[in-house]
């Protein structure tokens, strides 16, 4: 395990215990599209953070001889984008159910979204042929829709 990985599996209780102090001023309640939102959003976020680190520390490092073009995307970049997809399918459809997001609740949820973002976050998913594979370092793939 690297010190980035133990870094970020720290940082998972560390986010949730913020969120436990913040609870009496975050909702108590929250719509189902608004749900699905904001755990996505979450989710990306976590995404976002791990690719920005990625992106400076192999500017320090020499580039690799083989970059691979794949027909292929992050697994945790298509969990996200679905949920936004649900999230605002719901929202607009008016179907934004109620639920009760009490403050155990919500701390539940932050550190169980950042805890499968981290443990997707070395997979993509393979459209042609359709399979899931893991890729410790897909940083040095070219994601592409054409063969």
């Amino acid at each position: 395990m690297t010190r980035a990985e133990k870094t970020e599996l720290a940082l998972i209780p560390g986010l949730t215990g913020l969120i436990a102090l913040l609870a009496d001023h975050l909702p108590s309640v929250m719509g189902l599209g608004n749900l699905f939102l904001t755990t996505s959003a979450l989710l990306l976020f976590q995404g976002l953070i791990r690719d920005l680190w990625l992106l400076a520390k192999a500017k320090r490092e020499p580039k690799p001889d083989t970059i691979q073009k794949i027909r292929c995307m992050c697994v945790e970049s298509t969990v996200g984008m679905s949920g936004i997809a649900v999230g605002i399918v719901l929202l607009g459809a008016g179907l934004d159910l109620p639920v009760m997001v009490a403050s155990w609740n919500g701390c539940l949820l932050v550190a169980l979204t950042l805890t499968i973002g981290f443990v997707m976050k070395d997979y993509v998913v393979e459209w042609m042929p359709f399979r899931l594979r893991k890729d410790v370092n897909h940083i040095n793939i070219v994601f592409t829709w054409r063969r």
